[in-house]
């Protein structure tokens, strides 16, 4: 029933989102099974599982069509990767499955555990662009996100070159990485939910210098936290656009023609 109704609604979140920072490291395929959702399994660029640190900042924010009461905010968040065991229109739907989403708000951590399922959790974030930003568009030289976690602040960050925004190359890691328009969640053995995230296709700079300083146990702990204290196999940062986030609804298990 809310799927027919969800077509003639505004999307249920709305808003630009700017200065997208990944960090990504290998990590075993077999150590996220336990994390996969019914329906779904581990997506691999080149044989290689994956999982990202990633930081950006929310603003303009819109709920149902209207200005959110928390117009702007960042979120932290550490995600893999996962495809639909079975291809519908979309193919097998490529998409991301989050380990847990940091964000300073709680009422917007709990509106959007409520409406989506999601694991997100309140604590302070932060960001730093310098310089900052002239409007949406423009770009930082350096971008930081930091949190607060058991009263240790934590943060990564990265510093651009001089080369313009370019898109990632087709078939690339980097479009692996940041070419994903579904979200997915679910414990296994229970129903999967799913999301499709509408936004063009993201540019990305030049990464010149960066830095982390994460000690990952302490929010995600095993299987990740040894993973991500080697050095990443990817740092990207990308422009941002503005996004929607659409309807969650329950993924079909079965071979499908489409959105479950």
């Amino acid at each position: 029933m809310l799927s027919a109704i969800s077509r003639w609604l505004p999307a249920p979140f709305e808003a630009k989102w700017l200065n997208p920072l990944l960090f990504s490291w290998v990590i075993e395929r077999a150590a996220l099974a336990p994390f996969v959702p019914e329906g779904l399994e581990v997506d691999c660029w080149r044989g290689d599982a994956y999982i990202s640190l990633v930081g950006l900042r929310f603003e303009s924010v819109r709920v149902l069509g209207v200005p959110a009461p928390v117009a702007g905010y960042d979120e932290v968040n550490l995600r893999f990767y996962v495809r639909r065991r079975f291809a519908g229109d979309d193919g097998h739907c490529p998409g991301v499955v989050f380990v847990r989403q940091m964000v300073p708000n709680r009422a917007t951590a709990l509106a959007a555990r409520a409406m989506y399922g999601e694991p997100f959790m309140a604590v302070w974030v932060g960001h730093e662009f310098s310089p900052p930003e002239t409007g949406f568009g423009a770009h930082p030289r350096r971008v930081a996100y930091q949190w607060d976690y058991g009263g240790r602040k934590r943060g990564f960050w990265a510093e651009v070159g001089d080369m313009a925004p370019t898109p990632a190359s087709p078939g690339s890691l980097d479009e692996f990485l940041t070419a994903k328009y579904w979200g997915y969640n679910g414990k296994p053995g229970s129903p999967t939910r799913t999301y499709r995230l509408t936004r063009p296709e993201w540019r990305l700079c030049g990464v010149a210098r960066w830095g982390v300083d994460c000690d990952a146990g302490e929010v995600y702990g095993e299987p990740f936290a040894t993973v991500m204290r080697e050095e990443p196999a990817s740092v990207l940062l990308a422009t941002g656009s503005r996004a929607a986030v659409g309807w969650p609804s329950r993924l079909s298990v079965e071979p499908m023609s489409g959105v479950g």
